[in-house]
């Protein structure tokens, strides 16, 4: 998958780059942090498995954090289901780095790297305790679709074309 370097991150206070596997147990201990605060339990040795190997799991796809001066503070990641369409998968941030717009950065940065990329749409689960994260996908313009249960955690699941 082919990064476009020129995408800035979202204001000067913050910084985004790609993950490498030195990263992996920072990543983990934000994600682990934040999925604890919602009700969600960790899954080290099946949905939770590609944070052990960011560089491998992600190869063909792409998994960014976003930085607060040498802080990891959010995640987020593209990961390929076709030739078609890719899923946004681990998209946290911790909770001093929440209402600052990093969502919604996250997803048009995520979305103009499956626009360049000649996907068709984007896909993602989600749990039903994440609503912030739930009003932001409907407020970006994703909608509902049935469930199809490929995380365990997740009960709902939503998609938008790309344009």
């Amino acid at each position: 998958m082919t990064i476009n370097p020129s995408l800035s991150p979202i204001h000067l206070d913050f910084s985004a780059r790609k993950a490498s596997n030195d990263d992996c147990t920072e990543v983990q201990k934000l994600v682990f942090s934040v999925l604890k605060e919602y009700g969600l339990e960790p899954q080290p040795t099946s949905t939770d498995k590609d944070l052990f190997d960011l560089e491998s799991n992600y190869k063909n796809g792409f998994f960014g954090i976003i930085e607060d001066g040498s802080k990891i503070v959010a995640t987020f990641a593209l990961y390929p289901l076709s030739t078609e369409s890719v899923e946004i998968r681990k998209m946290y941030a911790l909770p001093e780095s929440r209402g600052k717009g990093l969502g919604k950065w996250m997803v048009g940065y995520l979305f103009q790297i499956a626009k360049e990329n000649g996907y068709k749409e984007v896909e993602l689960e989600t749990a039903s305790s994440l609503i912030e994260a739930i009003h932001l996908y409907k407020k970006i313009g994703f909608t509902e679709k049935a469930f199809e249960n490929k995380t365990p955690r997740c009960d709902k699941a939503f998609f938008m074309k790309i344009k």
